[in-house]
């Protein structure tokens, strides 16, 4: 491969935009070109995440109905994607190069083929994190899995992650932390968008949106009632992710949360406000992954509403996974200060580590 070759990020979800947006903005910040390609599997809020570090929009656009919230406009989508990945790489991807790829989406692992249609090198940010467990988090998992085996270049967050990967060829890079600690520490600096009526008293951040909690049984008979017990002392703030609201629409919970006292059901928050928000919450109540770093990162106190995780960072600290058991909510509910620890926004600038490694390979 020559020296410079052309960089390709392929992108489709809002958390892979939070989290690769400061390695885009570190390379202009260089004036080192890249190409931009978006699936659009999600959609909301993903212009907001590029004007916040103002970075131009997408090369390339792969669909162009709505966001993939649904089981059935799923569908459609990864269909769309999936056959432009086998038979129309080379359309979007011109010239051999390297596509960077991020996480553990259907996204992810689609880019990772679509670099390997079109013989690029591939790059996975945020690799090595496993749950070991194929069906928790799923689909999660087993997109990891397809991912790393499709990876040239491993970049990771921990050498705990370094070491899940010992079975993979390829270049591992212990970045020290995750580039959500860049974007963490940027949206702190930067001056807060609104101001909201209910941060006014104490609040609870809510997050909830991953695939077995929403489209299983598990969200009415275990996860709700969870929450309206919590509202009971707490006031919680909903967040309403696409699919979220969707779902709570389809099984008649919609009314029943917004009629609750003690529960604000509020559309998804910008980047920079979701921050600002969760470091002066009480606590926070999440699902997600990327959300378990950033609060990792804050110190703030943090109940994972998982089994599992694939993640390590705040374990034993600021983040305790909930297993959905009474007891550890309630220990958790109870006592939230306990688990406030300082703030950790360090030294490390991993978006700074990935623009140097792949503009010096040739």
């Amino acid at each position: 491969m020559k020296n410079n070759p052309p960089i390709y990020f392929v992108l489709g979800t809002r958390a892979q935009f939070i989290k690769v947006a400061p390695v885009m903005h570190a390379m202009r910040a260089q004036g080192k070109a890249y190409t931009l390609i978006y699936t659009a599997q999600h959609r909301e809020n993903i212009d907001e995440i590029l004007q916040i570090y103002n970075l131009p929009g997408p090369d390339w656009v792969m669909y162009g109905e709505g966001e993939a919230n649904t089981k059935s406009s799923f569908v459609r989508w990864f269909l769309s994607i999936f056959i432009k990945v086998l038979f129309q790489s080379r359309f979007y991807i011109h010239e051999p190069g390297i596509v960077l790829t991020h996480g553990d989406t259907f996204t992810a692992w689609l880019a990772a083929l679509m670099g390997k249609r079109a013989h690029c090198r591939v790059g996975h940010i945020e690799s090595g994190c496993r749950s070991f467990n194929l069906f928790s988090p799923f689909p999660e998992e087993l997109s990891r899995l397809i991912t790393f085996s499709l990876t040239d270049i491993y970049f990771c967050a921990d050498e705990w992650a370094v070491n899940n990967l010992k079975s993979y060829k390829g270049k591992k890079i212990n970045m020290g932390a995750n580039t959500m600690l860049d974007g963490v520490r940027y949206a702190l600096e930067y001056p807060q968008k609104e101001h909201f009526a209910f941060a006014a008293s104490p609040f609870v951040m809510v997050s909830i949106h991953r695939f077995e909690n929403i489209f299983t049984a598990r969200f009415t008979s275990v996860i709700i009632p969870i929450l309206e017990e919590i509202a009971k002392t707490h006031h919680l703030v909903f967040t309403l992710h696409p699919a979220t609201r969707e779902r709570l629409r389809a099984l008649g919970l919609f009314d029943r949360l917004s009629a609750h006292a003690n529960i604000t059901l509020h559309e998804r928050f910008g980047f920079i406000d979701w921050i600002n928000l969760c470091s002066k919450a009480e606590f926070v109540i999440t699902d997600g992954g990327s959300n378990q770093e950033e609060l990792s990162y804050l110190g703030v106190p943090t109940l994972l509403f998982r089994n599992e995780s694939e993640r390590r960072e705040g374990l034993g600290q600021n983040i305790v996974i909930s297993r959905f058991d009474p007891a550890i909510i309630r220990s958790f509910t109870e006592n939230p200060p306990q688990y406030r620890k300082q703030p950790i926004l360090g030294f490390y600038q991993p978006s700074q580590r990935i623009v140097e490694t792949i503009t010096s390979l040739e």
